[in-house]
């Protein structure tokens, strides 16, 4: 099964994060892929829009503790760490890139929950439309850490610093319709209608040339494009420091100790 389908039909693009049995987790590997799918549909001669999604229940439950679970085993809590630092977080902050400067309208369409770097991800986008089932947590909070995605900033700057600040702060979820009124995703449709609203909303958004919006789009993320970058490189940083101190090392391998307790 691939982790990653591509699909496009009548000009818009599919990408579809396909790991429902691990809650459409993501490795280093399977983000790459999925920065690189969309990079690659947007230099697709017909394709206008794409829409990112996922399969199943769940639209991303961010990194797959799984495959950090098999590092920790495999090389130790140090090989962890560092694995974090250099290869985890890195390459999740390439796929935020690749996202945030898409040169045509990518639609998020959360198809389910959506926590940490799955939230980010949506974030990034120029758009979001949920499922009425979906709900979302900045959930990096419960490893000890920051949101290293974008969503330090990128949450704030749709849903304002106080609700933003309350949601990474307590890593609790809020749901479709809460989110709505937050202004975090735009609207909020049954799980069935979900998959034909976001193609809707992407041909609306393919009214004029390509090259037209690449050029807006770029004006009108100008500033925030260098916020961003900023917000990243210091999250980053944040997070390396984070994972050198002692109480948040022992929340990262509790983790690792329940999930070796009982895997999913």
């Amino acid at each position: 099964m691939d982790d990653i389908v591509v699909s496009s039909a009548d000009g818009c693009g599919t990408v579809r994060i396909n790991r429902p049995d691990r809650g459409n987790s993501v490795t280093p590997d399977v983000v790459r892929r999925m920065g690189e799918a969309v990079q690659e549909l947007a230099e697709t001669d017909g394709v206008g829009a794409v829409v990112l999604t996922g399969t199943g229940r769940v639209f991303c439950a961010g990194a797959d503790v799984r495959e950090m679970y098999d590092v920790y085993t495999a090389d130790g809590p140090d090989a962890l760490m560092d694995y974090l630092a250099d290869i985890w977080m890195p390459a999740v902050q390439v796929t935020v890139r690749q996202l945030w400067n898409a040169p045509l309208p990518v639609i998020a369409a959360y198809n389910g929950a959506a926590t940490a770097g799955g939230l980010d991800f949506g974030l990034a986008c120029d758009l979001r439309i949920a499922a009425s089932t979906a709900k979302f947590a900045e959930s990096y909070v419960n490893l000890g850490m920051v949101p290293v995605a974008g969503g330090a900033y990128l949450l704030p700057s749709l849903i304002g610093l106080a609700p933003a600040s309350r949601m990474i702060a307590s890593g609790a979820f809020i749901t479709a319709d809460e989110a709505l009124e937050l202004g975090m995703v735009s609207e909020v449709c049954s799980v069935d209608e979900l998959d034909r609203r976001a193609r809707e909303v992407a041909t609306e958004m393919m009214h004029g040339p390509v090259a037209t919006y690449a050029r807006a789009k770029r004006v009108a993320r100008a500033a925030a494009t260098v916020e961003l970058e900023v917000a990243l490189q210091e999250s980053l940083a944040a997070n390396i420091d984070l994972i050198a101190r002692p109480d948040v090392r022992k929340g990262i391998l509790a983790v690792m100790e329940r999930y070796s307790q009982s895997p999913s």
